[in-house]
């Protein structure tokens, strides 16, 4: 079972790559909870539906999101497996907006851990997802940035 638990992380870690939703719902059990930590950062628990809608909201600023393993650990008894890695995102050039600031702005690695339960069917039933508190809310800084850009240059758009 080893190797199917890690072939199955490594394969969630690679949906971060193009975003797609339904790539990381293939992985989930029809009930899977996604919880991130710590709770300090106040994200609510998501349910498939809520976590492919995210997706599809990151896909409007994000081009990709790779996420690299540093560590993966299973336990074949338990039917998890638990990740520590990085992941950078890679913003749309045009989200970006006309900023004095450069490039070096828009760059962001952050680290995480992700804890998965396996259901019987191989399945991801459960994910807890710890967050670098302090880097996540640089991100969530950069997020709400990318969206205040895309919502202008739809603005500007409309006018013209």
């Amino acid at each position: 079972m080893s190797s199917s638990l890690h072939t199955l992380a490594t394969s969630f870690l690679s949906a971060f790559t193009s975003l797609s939703s339904s790539q990381h719902i293939s992985l989930r059990s029809p009930t899977c909870t996604h919880i991130f930590a710590p709770a300090s950062l106040s994200i609510p628990p998501k349910t498939n539906s809520d976590f492919a809608a995210h997706m599809l909201r990151l896909q409007e600023i994000l081009i990709r999101f790779p996420v690299t393993a540093k560590e993966i650990h299973v336990n074949d008894e338990k039917r998890q497996a638990v990740i520590w890695a990085t992941g950078r995102p890679d913003f749309r050039e045009e989200v970006r907006g006309n900023e004095e600031k450069g490039d070096e702005d828009w760059e962001y690695t952050g680290e995480y851990i992700f804890m998965l339960d396996v259901d019987g069917e191989g399945r991801i039933e459960r994910i807890v997802e710890f967050l670098d508190s302090k880097g996540t809310e640089r991100l969530l800084g950069m997020v709400k940035r990318a969206r205040e850009n895309l919502a202008a240059r739809k603005e500007d758009s409309v006018q013209v």
